[in-house]
């Protein structure tokens, strides 16, 4: 999907979702004749605990309605409204804030250098996420980051 059709698909849901909801990202997948849209959802307040399968059954028809009303995605596509999982993505500052001192996987696009770092979030403000990998700090530009997760740690489950 390009850059400019995601950041626009994310805008429109992010005005369209209720307030206690969160736009946690989105993926287009599939051939043109037939895409499939992945719309991950969750709580705005962590308190709240995680979404559940009522509310993402609820939350199909406003999603389906932002989406068409877009005309980004001509003609018919599946729609998969889901939580974000375990390995949530993070995109914005406040997501890594939100998980702060929690393992993270992140890939830079556009730095020079090293573009791949496993840690633990330490902060992220001023549009720069701080991760810690093996000791040592890294400063990375948030708006240079091309994909980042959170890293579970599947044994303490």
């Amino acid at each position: 999907m390009a850059l400019d059709q995601r950041a626009r698909l994310i805008e429109a849901l992010e005005k369209a979702a209720p307030e206690a909801l969160d736009v946690v990202d989105v993926e287009l997948a599939g051939a043109n004749k037939a895409p499939l849209l992945r719309v991950y959802l969750d709580h705005a307040n962590p308190d709240d605990g995680p979404i559940d399968l009522g509310e993402l059954a609820r939350a199909n028809a406003w999603v389906d309605a932002a989406v068409e009303a877009t005309g980004l995605i001509p003609g018919p596509y599946t729609l998969e409204v889901s939580s974000p999982g375990l390995a949530r993505p993070l995109r914005r500052a406040r997501d890594f804030a939100r998980y702060a001192g929690q393992r993270a996987q992140v890939k830079m696009a556009g730095f020079t250098g090293r573009r791949s770092f496993t840690g633990e979030i330490v902060s992220a403000e001023g549009g720069v996420l701080v991760l810690e990998v093996d000791g040592e700090r890294f400063e990375l530009p948030i708006e240079e980051i091309q994909k980042a997760q959170l890293q579970p740690d599947y044994d303490d489950l």
